[in-house]
């Protein structure tokens, strides 16, 4: 193998959820091109972007209004003031960055990411002309290229610039990296991969691949056998990718697809190798081991991530061996021991053995998956998980209604889900729960009556995503949304789950009324709220509770180190970063609180001297409801 990269493998933006740690689809091509003798390097633009995110001019711009759609008010604006303030605690002691939802302050950076996301639709495909690349959030994306000096990126021994766009959110950026590189290299081959092309229709790469002329080839489905053909044509000066199978391509001005093959055997690939300076770049990088490609349920008929691996059998899991190899390894190389699985769902099965092998090895790690309600993930199983640092699963449960359940060929029903959810708790084990409350057909009684059942056994639950839901034209739903109840329409605006328009499929849910679904998203996100912030209210610093009574204290101060406060036409709009939470306070009460924004020490006395003790008592009550004040 030769010392000289012949190949750069990018990750590019967005994807905020994955601040703090590392897809692996990087790190698994550039350890196969490696095995079979060609040299790789990385660049992990996601994390980049991030750090751009906490520059001075990005972080201006957010605060003082002047990215469209974020008005000065707003919670990402202050997040970006209290950012630019209270930078140091974004960072650890040795300067590496505090990203991720694990730690306490991680979010604010995805927050600031929020504006920035692309949903690709249609116009995505089209390509980029001088008024298009002018419009936020495109033009934000061209400024992130221009700081991370992208056009300087290609080292002079790399041909081929392989991009890998797992979420559609990184499509649009995506496609602008790939015009800066071919603009700065126009002899460097650029390909592009990875789900966001798997679910594209013939058609859509058509038009993606006439439009944008900087894409020499698109690789869908398993990326590692393409890949090393088309860095094997390159190295040998023959390119020619309509020979390759699982490609798409414009071959003579017109575009040709090549069937897939099957892809590798998951237990041969080889250990990932990540990039070692991004990794030192974190305080708690999480690293990602992949444990299976596709579902082994699989059946769940608004998933379209059983379509992702045609050639392939729908489901191919690895050893237990393998996997736990692969984390000695990865702890070896870069002293990690934080990891999370690559999964849809983790089959019980494998949860069991690979649980006791690391148990009997002594393997001091924490780790994360995917996992499905199975009845045979019993109060045992996940007291062994547990024992074996499993920190916490992410759960798709969806809903509580066993008709909705079954109509969708979920893997369990309302009981089934109960029963899971006492005995995660008994066992111990940390639950992230994802819930959808308009699953096709589901009435508003039923949606009520769901969250009724969660809310009862909210004790058994550390964090809750709300998703409205969205069909996608690639899952079953999709392909026949009459046998759910939807009645296809003309385009609308979705509440994008997916963040993914190009597949979104547009349809009307007759079940619930528009009044009826909004109250239910409503009622569910106050849900998701409540127990987000008494979660982490549990888990902050010690020496930095989120919430305390501070009535009788003599002295007490706001928490002005956790706070954006702003001054809006008379009115204090005052927000806690930490704990998200927010109050408006009306102009009477602001003209009491101003003397004391600035951290000075103030008595329930002094409130009640200047407004009287019950308004003084309903004041406190409300900064104390927001986690807004401390005791001295």
């Amino acid at each position: 193998m030769t010392h000289e990269p012949e190949v750069l493998l990018v990750f590019p933006p967005l994807v905020e959820s994955s601040f703090g740690s590392f897809y692996p689809s990087t790190a698994v091509l550039a350890a196969w091109l490696k095995k079979h003798g060609i040299s790789a390097v990385q660049r992990d633009l996601n994390t980049e972007f991030a750090e751009y995110l906490l520059t001075d001019d990005c972080l201006s711009r957010l605060a003082t209004g002047q990215v469209p759609g974020v008005p000065v008010e707003s919670l990402v604006a202050g997040c970006a003031r209290w950012a630019h303030r209270e930078r140091d605690r974004l960072t650890d002691a040795h300067g590496a960055y505090l990203f991720g939802r694990e730690t306490q302050v991680g979010y604010v950076v995805e927050e600031l990411a929020h504006p920035f996301l692309i949903d690709p639709d249609a116009d995505a495909l089209a390509g980029f002309t001088a008024r298009r690349r002018a419009v936020h959030p495109l033009d934000a994306h061209a400024a992130f290229i221009q700081w991370a000096d992208c056009e300087n990126a290609v080292p002079d021994s790399v041909k081929l610039v392989g991009i890998s766009v797992p979420m559609g959110p990184q499509l649009v950026p995506a496609l602008l990296l790939a015009q800066t590189f071919k603009t700065a290299r126009p002899d460097v081959r650029i390909v592009l991969g990875g789900p966001a092309f798997s679910l594209m229709d013939p058609p859509e790469l058509d038009e993606l691949l006439r439009n944008h002329r900087a894409v020499d080839a698109v690789v869908r489905f398993d990326g590692e056998f393409p890949l090393l053909g088309l860095a094997r044509q390159v190295r040998a000066d023959e390119w020619d990718p309509g020979r390759v199978p699982g490609v798409s391509a414009l071959v003579d001005g017109v575009t040709r697809h090549v069937p897939p093959t099957a892809g590798p055997a998951l237990n041969s690939l080889p250990t990932p190798d990540y990039p070692s300076g991004d990794i030192a770049k974190l305080a708690t990088p999480k690293l990602s081991v992949t444990q299976a490609r596709g579902c082994y349920w699989g059946k769940c008929d608004y998933c379209d991530f059983v379509e992702l691996y045609d050639g392939s059998p729908p489901y191919r899991g690895r050893r237990p061996e393998a996997v736990v190899a692969d984390i000695e390894e990865l702890m070896s190389r870069y002293g990690n021991r934080q990891f999370t699985f690559i999964t849809e769902s983790i089959p019980p099965a494998f949860a069991r053995r690979v649980s006791q092998l690391i148990i009997d090895r002594g393997i001091d790690i924490t780790w994360d998956s995917f996992a499905m309600v199975d009845r045979r993930f019993d109060r045992e199983l996940l007291e062994l998980m547990v024992r074996a640092g499993c920190r916490y699963l992410v759960i798709g449960m969806e809903a509580m209604t066993t008709r909705v359940l079954n109509l969708v060929h979920k893997s369990a029903d309302r009981e089934e889900n109960q029963r899971f959810l006492r005995e995660a708790r008994e066992a111990g084990m940390k639950l992230s729960v994802n819930l959808i409350p308009d699953l096709p057909s589901t009435t508003y009684q039923e949606a009520l009556d769901s969250l009724a059942d969660v809310e009862a056994l909210a004790d058994t639950l550390d964090f809750v995503a709300v998703f409205p839901f969205e069909p996608t034209r690639s899952s079953n739903i999709g392909r026949t949304p009459g046998r759910f109840g939807l009645i296809p329409v003309a385009d609308v605006p979705a509440d994008s789950q997916a963040q993914y328009s190009l597949n979104h499929m547009s349809s009307i849910d007759p079940a619930m009324t528009t009044q009826e679904r909004a109250d239910v998203y409503a009622r569910f996100r106050a849900f998701a709220r409540r127990i987000n912030v008494a979660s982490q209210a549990g888990e902050g610093d010690a020496d930095a509770p989120l919430a305390v009574d501070v009535r009788g204290a003599a002295f007490m101060r706001l928490a002005v180190e956790d706070l954006d406060v702003i001054d809006m036409g008379g009115e204090i709009v005052c927000t806690h970063i930490i704990a998200k939470e927010r109050i408006v306070v009306p102009e009477a009460a602001a003209l009491v609180l101003r003397p004391y924004l600035g951290g000075e020490s103030f008595s329930e006395a002094d409130l009640a001297t200047r407004i009287g003790p019950t308004a003084a008592q309903a004041l406190l009550t409300n900064l104390l409801e927001a986690r807004m004040v401390k005791t001295l």
